[in-house]
């Protein structure tokens, strides 16, 4: 059971190797024809985003790595760190929508799909097979 269990996790992070961040998907969006598209702003912009593919790209590697070295002690904080880095990542997505003539979304759906993400990476990080710790009064 725990070998299939990390074959399906493996094959998960491989295909979302591959996955952009929210940031890169709103360049794709942008219409190169705006007469923003050519502004300093929107260069600033679109050169930032890069950061955050980078960062989705680690995200997939370090989050389930790290549960496997430290335990369920780590869900909380790989979890949190997950939050913020899908938050900043949407932000940038707006600023960047902002800058380039493109149309920005609501709190609203910025919150949802944060808790969308967030709860896809903590379910791919809980289906590692992380040690155990054996409780005090097992030994």
């Amino acid at each position: 059971m725990k070998i299939s269990r990390s074959v399906l996790v493996f094959v998960l992070i491989g295909l979302c190797s591959g996955c952009a961040s929210h940031s890169s998907k709103m360049i794709g969006k942008l219409q190169d024809k705006n007469p923003q598209f050519a502004t300093a702003a929107c260069q600033n912009a679109r050169q930032n985003a890069g950061v955050h593919d980078e960062v989705q790209n680690a995200k997939l590697w370090v989050g389930p790595s790290v549960l496997l070295l430290a335990g369920p002690l780590a869900i909380v904080p790989v979890f949190l760190s997950g939050v913020g880095l899908n938050t900043m990542d949407q932000m940038q997505a707006n600023e960047i929508a902002k800058n380039c003539g493109g149309t920005a979304v609501s709190q609203q759906a910025v919150a949802q799909s944060v808790a969308v993400d967030s709860a896809l990476s903590l379910g791919l990080g809980v289906a590692v097979p992380v040690p155990t710790v054996p409780a005090a009064g097992a030994r």
